[in-house]
Formats: structure tokens, sequence, C-alpha cells
């Protein structure tokens, strides 16, 4: 029994049967309630979700044989153009008519799968040089459509229609500016072999290194400019982790965890291609920088992997700049530099536990520093004869004498 008595789902009394109950919420009061809220993990929603990917899976096999047949003859689009229609139909359907239950679930997953195939076999051309179908279009078109589904009708409020529009407007930012999904794209220094080495150094002493044939030179591509891309994915990951903690302030978790979630792709991978402008020490400051301020932010907003991946981000930072500070010291060099950094980054963290008093890990609720613990100040002196302390009240003394006419003794003034 809760609600002071009353059984749930039977209206208190005084309240006839068929007026009460509680009506189902507008879309822009869905959009409200998941704005203020993170999904919870859920046992069969998630199953639910899981089979829905198996089941568009299996309907995109059966859309590319029918478009490329095994047996060398003609296909046909329009099979992928139907089943992606469907699917994406399909998922609003069970978005408006089962809401918080698993098969909702299902229908974002259906949304969110068939909305990239469904505008791909729209854009479709065989005869294509480069790719068969428009990856701008892929990118924009699915990036809108999961926007206005998130912001109106059943769908309104879902954080992974939001993160995917997010991440593939990041993406779309990208392939219009130096389409690397056509040209491609160079492997980032930091994961070279040599990293680090500009390519003067390599090639300066070759002879053969201008030899080409007019051939090549002239089918030849520019690879996307890493530089770019860096540029555009640092504003774009910093921009969705600092608009996450605008958010987190606001108390909008639901619409913040998309963000944050974006935000840890983009930002790494933005140091990373421009790993070679920052060099092999200052790509290890950046990472140390990002995972400190990842870090606070995550403490902040009360978010448990934002604050582990700030910590992988700051490991990784050190580990890139020591290493390239001390290239040329045995291991054993190595590891006593890293105990040292560790050890005093252990004894830091806790002087400055105590100065800033940051809330225990057993407290629910964000991170809070209300500084270090003074003592309260005196409010007043309990022995007169010494006076009262600094602040506190005027001494107090005998009585003042009565004013005025006053009444017999033994008698009453009314």
């Amino acid at each position: 029994m809760t609600n002071g008595g009353q059984t749930p789902g039977v209206p208190p009394g005084g309240f006839p049967a068929g007026a009460y109950g509680v009506a189902a919420p507008p879309p822009e009061g869905r959009l409200r309630a998941w704005a203020r809220r993170r999904p919870e993990p859920r046992l069969w929603v998630t199953l639910a979700g899981a089979g829905c990917i198996l089941a568009v899976g299996g309907l995109q096999l059966i859309a590319g044989d029918a478009q490329a047949p095994q047996d060398g003859g003609s296909g046909s689009n329009i099979p992928g153009i139907i089943l992606s229609l469907l699917v994406v139909a399909a998922g609003f359907v069970l978005m408006h008519f089962f809401r918080e239950q698993p098969a909702s679930a299902a229908g974002v997953a259906a949304v969110v799968l068939g909305a990239p195939t469904l505008f791909g076999y729209l854009t479709y051309d065989k005869d294509s040089f480069d790719v068969p179908f428009s990856i701008e279009a892929v990118l924009g078109g699915a990036a809108l459509l999961w926007l206005i589904a998130y912001v109106i009708g059943p769908g309104s409020g879902r954080p992974l229609l939001l993160g995917a529009a997010l991440l593939f407007a990041w993406l779309f930012v990208i392939q219009v500016t130096e389409d690397p999904f056509t040209n491609g794209i160079g492997t980032p220094a930091v994961f070279q072999d040599d990293p680090f080495v500009s390519e003067e150094d390599t090639f300066s002493d070759d002879p053969f290194s201008d030899s080409g044939s007019d051939f090549e030179s002239d089918f030849a591509r520019d690879l996307a400019d890493p530089t770019t891309i860096g540029i555009i994915s640092v504003v774009f990951g910093a921009g969705f982790l600092v608009g996450a903690r605008l958010l987190d302030r606001r108390k909008l978790y639901g619409v913040a965890t998309p963000l944050v979630a974006v935000g840890h792709v983009a930002l790494p991978a933005g140091i990373v291609f421009l790993s070679g402008d920052l060099e092999q020490i200052g790509t290890g400051l950046a990472f140390v920088l990002a995972g400190g301020l990842v870090i606070w932010s995550g403490a902040l907003g009360a978010r448990r992997a934002t604050t582990i991946i700030g910590a992988v981000e700051l490991i990784i930072g050190v580990g890139l700049a020591l290493g390239k500070v001390m290239e040329d010291s045995s291991p054993t060099s190595f590891g006593s530099a890293l105990f040292v950094i560790g050890t005093a980054l252990v004894l830091g963290s806790q002087l400055l536990h105590h100065q800033t008093r940051e809330t225990s890990p057993s407290t629910p609720g964000p991170s809070e520093f209300p500084g270090a613990a003074r003592a309260p100040a005196p409010v007043g002196g309990p022995y007169v004869p010494y006076g009262p302390y600094p602040g506190g009240p005027p001494p107090q003394g005998p009585p003042p004498p009565p004013q005025g006419p006053q009444p017999p003794p033994g008698t009453s003034s009314f």
C-alpha cells in the first residue's frame, strides 16, 4: 500500500471510477520528461533492441541480394527502398503504440538502422565511378530525419535519436569539407610505424621520389587533409562536451547524455588527426589537458563513464609525452619516471581532496567542493565579567527602574 494507504490504480474516495486515471503525456510532455532523466538499463528493453538489430540486418541482406544477385543478373534498388521504408515506418508505429515498453526500444533501433540504408538506396547509381550512392545524402538526410523524430512525433525525447543525429552531423561536415570517403585519408602520425617523422626527411634523398608515370599523376587524388579533419573534430567534440556540461547544470541530463557520448568520440579523434602537426609531445599534452577537463566535467555531472574515459585519455597523454622525452632511455629509467609521476599524482590528489573537501564516492550526486573546513565563529561570551567575544551581543546589566506612577504594593494595575 502506498500513497496514504490508497491501492495503486484504484481511485481515492470521493472520485468516480471512470474519471480517475493517468493520461498519456503528449509528445511535448514526453520530450520534457526524457530531457530530465537518463535512460535506465532494463533487461527486456535491451533484448528487444538486440532482436531488432538482427531482424533489420536480415532484411538488409535480402535487399542487398536483390540489388546485386549472386547469379550475375541485373539487380534493382527498389526492394531495398521498400524494405528500408517499411523498417522506418514500423519503427515509428512501435514507438507510438508501445512507448515505454520493449517494443518501443525496438522501434527506435529500427528508425536508426533504417534511415541510412533508405537514403543509400534512394541515391544508388550503379554507373557511378566512385561510391555508388551519395554519402552526403546518407549522412545529412539521416541526421535530419533523426533530429526531427527527436523533437516531434512518437520518438520525441529518445536519446539514441539525438546521439545518432549528432554523430552523423559531425561526419557530414567532414564529408562536405574534405570528402574522405571518396578521396581517402592518410594514416594519422600517431599510428604510423615511424610517427612524427616529416615526409621531407623521409624522401629528401630519394632520387626516385618524383618519378612516376603521367597516367598515375592524372588519376591520383589528393587525400583528405588530416589537419582540417582534426580541427573540425576538436571543435565538434569540445562543443558537445561543453554543451553537455551546461545542460547538466540545468538538470537536463537526458539531453546531455547523447552530447557526451558523441563528444567522447569526436574529441580524441580530432587530437589523433592533429598529431602530425602537434608532434608527439604536443599530442601527449593535448590528451592530458583533454583528459583532465573531461574528468572534471564528469565529476561535476555525476557521470562515471566520463571520468573513466578522461582518466584513460590522461594516461595515454602522459605515456606519449614521456615516451618522446625519454625515447633514448632504458626501460628501467622510463618505468621509474612513470612511478614518480603516478605517485605524485596520487599524493597531490589526496592533498587536494583534503583542501577542497570533495564529496565522498559513497555520497550520491555530483561532486561538490565546499573548501577547507573552518572553525565556527563564537557568537557571544558566557561570562559577563570578562566581556563579550568579538561580534557577540553587548553585556546584560540590571533592569532599568520602572518609569511613571506605579500601583500600590499588593494590587494589580488592571
